[in-house]
Order: structure tokens, then C-alpha cells, then sequence
């Protein structure tokens, strides 16, 4: 033992017998004692049960980001929790810190500094306890790794290009975002995990930044279309990182996609539109006739590029007469507003085709190229 005192959840000392105690208590630790060590399930059998680097923790850590006496686990009647001991790099359960004396719960995840530990209780033999912890790892992973993505950052961009119909000239990429952090990897897990943190702002201003910067090498003859994220629109911050965008790529030609429905005051499009004409940025609407068709804002606030929604476009070559009267009705109204309309999602080449005639003047999808990091393109792949 290290000398600790036991005590129970409530801060009294642990009934008779459990201090000390050596009975298994119907709880394993699985994870490496150190990093070249195999996986492990070692019983939780002391009350209280410590972890540390000291040689007297019961369970002993040779890690360097693990404290002397870095935390304690304490069982009372069929419950666990846990405490951290003031260490140095603290003790995450599913990836949030733990500032005070915290129930578990089999399938929990628990960090000590970086030392990673799956809690089960020994006789829960659910069928769908695997499930439920594998849940439960993916999105502590998640949690953990989201800070590092901010901070490193572990944001990768990828580029899907866009091209004029009438000659299949590769005129501009879509500025997407990826990651290779375990648990991140694709841009609804990133926002997924930012969300819950109220974090999702700042990700899409760096998935931006990134994006520009990257990009870059592709060259300054294309136009580059970065997004935006629901949480940022009617926000003051959205306008003040657009103009830091600006400072920072002075002489690249760029886009500001907004889904059609995220935008519910129509003066506030109007006042981003006048800050994007000033920072000469242009903009698009995204998505468009993916719910109701924002004809009003289109009329209002007209925007240089109008996204059509893949579910216009996917089955053109085989939809009806008045399918595509629709769509081409709808070309003819955005290029009397001066606006050029894009066609999402074009995959084969009789769409790209009727596109074409129906009036759309540029597009992007599979047809024209993948998503990829900006090797794909600088290298030829993707072709």
C-alpha cells in the first residue's frame, strides 16, 4: 500500500475490513503496464486500489506521463470509482478530466497522463457489453484525440475539383477537411466531437486556413471554395476570421460556401455579402434544393454561385420530361440573377451531358474526381 487512507465515496472511512483489503472485488483494469507490454486484465484486489509510477502503487505504471501516486480506484458495495491524486498530467474517464471523486461504469475508458485502461466488471457476461464498450473506447479516443487536432493541427485538407462544363477545364477545388488522428478521421466524427464542446467555430476556421494554405500549391489560377459550419452564421466571429483569411492568402481567389438553410435573417446575409465584396471573397450557396428552395434570399441577396443539390442532379439521364423542365427552369432563373449554377454530385457522363444543355455552366462530382490531399492532384492521380 502507499499509505493512503481508504475511504468511501462519501468521504468516510471504508467499513471495517475493506481497508487494506486483498478479495478481488469483481473489477479488472485491461490495458499495458508499459508501452512494449502485452494487453493485460489485471483484478482490482486492494482498497483502495492505486496506480502510479511508484514501485508501491498496486498497479505500477512505467510511464513517464504517470505521476509517483497518480490515482486511486475504490470499490464499495459492487460500485468503482476513481480519484485523482493531484497528478501532474491528470486522469481522463472517456476522455473528460476528472477533478473529483467519479462513479465508473463497466466499458469505461480511464487515462492515466497517456496510459489507457478499459474498466469491466468481471461478471457481467451481457451480450451487449462488447458493443457498448467498443462505443465507449471509439468516442473517449474521439475526446482525446480532438485536442491535438486543434492544437497541432492534425487537420488535413482534401480537394475535390471543379470544373467548366463547356470544356471539362479544371477551374476551382472544394476545400474539404480530413484527419488521420484515430477515432477523427472523417469530417463528421471532427464536427461530431466539436459540437459537443462547442467547438465546432473554431474547427471550420481551421479547417479554412488549412485548406488555403495547403491549397496554395495548386495554384493561384483556380478558385477555391471553403465552407462554413451552422454554428458560425450570424456571428460577428465568422466576419472577423474571413477578414484574417484575407490577410493571409492577399492574393488567392476564394469562394464562401453557405448551406441554404442555415441562414434565417436575411439582413445579416446582406451585411456578409457587403464584408465578402469588400475582401473580394466570393459567395455560394450550397446545397441548394436539398429542403425548400430559398428563392427569396437568391432574389435578395444573390450570390456568385449557386450549388444545385445532388438529389436535382443524381438520375437526370433517366428522370421525366418535367424533372428536368424543373431543374432547367430553376438554371434560367439563377442565370437571369446573374448567378453561374454548379451541379453537385455528376458521376456519369450522360448527366454531365444533360447538364450541359439543361444550362448548368459548371459541376463537380466522382466523374471529375475524388476528394484528395493535395498530392492527388500535384501528382496526376485522381485524373
Amino acid at each position: 500500500m502507499n499509505g493512503h487512507d481508504a475511504f468511501s465515496p462519501l468521504g468516510s472511512p471504508l467499513p471495517n475490513g475493506s481497508d487494506s483489503s486483498t478479495t478481488e472485488c469483481g473489477w479488472v483494469l485491461i490495458g499495458r503496464p508499459h508501452e512494449k507490454a502485452s494487453i493485460q486484465r489485471t483484478p482490482i484486489v486492494a482498497q483502495p486500489y492505486s496506480v502510479g509510477r511508484h514501485p508501491d502503487n498496486e498497479l505500477c505504471l512505467a510511464n513517464p506521463t504517470v505521476s509517483g501516486h497518480h490515482a486511486e480506484l475504490i470499490s464499495t458495495d459492487g460500485e468503482i470509482f476513481v480519484r485523482d491524486l493531484d497528478s501532474t498530467n491528470g486522469t481522463l474517464l472517456n476522455g473528460r478530466s476528472v477533478h473529483q471523486l467519479t462513479p465508473l461504469q463497466s466499458g469505461d475508458m480511464v487515462h492515466f497522463g497517456n496510459a489507457m485502461f478499459t474498466l469491466e466488471r468481471t461478471a457481467d457476461e451481457r451480450p451487449t457489453k462488447t458493443t457498448l464498450s467498443t462505443d465507449v473506447i471509439d468516442e473517449a479516443l474521439a475526446q482525446v484525440q480532438f485536442d491535438k487536432l486543434i492544437e497541432d493541427p492534425a487537420v488535413k485538407p482534401y480537394f475535390q475539383p471543379i470544373i467548366r462544363l463547356e470544356d471539362y477545364r479544371r477551374v476551382g477545388y472544394e476545400v474539404l477537411a480530413r484527419s488521420q488522428l484515430v477515432g477523427l478521421e472523417t469530417p463528421y466524427k471532427m464536427f461530431r466531437v466539436a459540437a459537443e464542446r462547442m467547438e465546432a467555430p473554431q474547427l471550420s476556421v481551421l479547417c479554412r486556413s488549412e485548406g488555403l494554405r495547403i491549397g496554395q500549391t495548386l495554384g493561384a489560377d483556380v478558385e477555391y471554395f471553403v465552407n462554413t459550419h451552422p454554428a458560425e452564421m450570424e456571428t460577428t466571429e465568422l466576419l472577423e476570421s474571413l477578414t484574417q483569411l484575407r490577410e493571409d492568402n492577399p492574393d488567392l481567389a476564394f469562394t464562401l460556401e453557405v448551406h441554404e438553410s442555415a441562414v434565417t435573417s436575411t439582413a445579416y446575409l446582406r451585411r456578409l455579402h457587403k464584408v465578402l465584396n469588400e475582401l473580394r471573397i466570393g459567395l455560394a450557396y450550397d446545397d441548394f434544393g436539398a429542403g425548400q428552395a430559398r428563392l427569396m434570399e437568391l432574389v435578395e441577396v444573390p450570390p456568385d454561385v449557386l450549388k444545385f443539390d445532388v438529389k436535382l442532379i443524381r438520375g437526370l439521364s433517366s428522370a421525366s420530361q418535367q424533372h428536368r423542365s424543373m431543374v432547367g427552369s430553376l438554371i434560367k432563373i439563377v442565370k437571369d440573377l446573374n448567378v453561374i449554377p454548379l451541379a453537385e454530385g455528376v458521376e456519369m457522363d450522360t448527366e454531365a451531358d444533360i447538364c450541359r444543355e439543361l444550362g448548368f455552366e459548371l459541376a463537380q462530382g466522382y466523374l471529375f474526381g475524388r476528394p484528395g490531399p493535395v498530392g492527388a492532384w500535384t501528382d496526376g492521380e485522381n485524373e
